[in-house]
């Protein structure tokens, strides 16, 4: 039997990731898969002429994607085709009204604002406290081992900042969100995304909050088997509808 130095169990996202950056450290990498394709819940399947995503379908919070890239001694956008998708998300509220959120937080806040002006205002003390998160988790929290509480004391002593947000680890998605919007359609809108983690609001842990906002930062879809035009409906206003259902 062949030896390796290390053997990398699944070959999804993660598994390929850490197998290529071991590799290109000089390591002996084997991965396992179980299944006949590679990709995890990046791939697709097909069934009677049609063709399926397994799971992530979007790209969005590309700065690790594009750090671990780097470390191969290339470039995500050199290698992936990514279309950007402008407007984000537009909503259908049951009462068919509806809103569209841009790009952009400045035209993000002028959507909000036709919903709710205090709301509006709102949404910039949002993106701002969860932007400064960004800039102070990505290059250390987020791609830094945490297995015990010294690799977190380590974390914290190297980035004290971070401790301006351990109250996001000690609330709910929900209550992170109404402590910034009142307005019931725009918390809605915002509470949307909370079914990406597969868990209503008020049971979401609240650093997820994060997500209404990441969105802003770019959300793509990596060019593939699919027509752009098709597979992008946020690219022309695709509909979120929301308040059809009591859950």
């Amino acid at each position: 039997m062949a030896d390796y130095d290390v053997i990398v169990i699944g070959a999804g996202c993660g598994g390929l990731t850490v197998g290529s950056l071991l590799a290109n450290q000089g390591r002996k990498v084997l991965i396992l898969e179980q299944s006949d394709g590679i990709g995890g819940c990046c791939t697709t399947f097909e069934k009677e002429g049609f063709r399926f995503d397994l799971g992530a379908s979007i790209v969005e919070v590309i700065s690790p994607i594009e750090m671990a890239f780097e470390m191969l001694g290339t470039r995500f956008q050199d290698e992936v085709d990514l279309i950007p998708c402008d407007p984000v998300m537009s909503f259908v509220f049951k009462d068919g009204s509806r809103v569209t959120y841009p790009l952009s937080i400045e035209g993000t806040a002028e959507a909000i604002s036709g919903l709710s002006p205090q709301d509006g205002r709102s949404w910039y003390g949002y993106a701002g406290y969860f932007a400064e998160m960004f800039k102070t988790t990505i290059g250390g929290f987020f791609v830094s081992p945490a297995d015990t509480v010294a690799d977190m004391l380590r974390i914290v002593a190297e980035s004290p900042r971070i401790l301006k947000y351990i109250p996001l680890f000690g609330k709910s998605y929900e209550e992170v969100l109404t402590g910034y919007f009142k307005n019931d359609k725009v918390q809605q809108t915002m509470a949307s995304q909370s079914l990406y983690i597969g868990l209503p609001p008020e049971l979401t842990p609240g650093i997820f909050a994060t997500i209404p906002y990441s969105e802003h930062e770019g959300i793509f879809y990596p060019r593939g088997g699919h027509d752009p035009d098709t597979q992008c409906p946020e690219k022309d206003g695709g509909e979120t509808r929301l308040g059809d259902t009591d859950g």
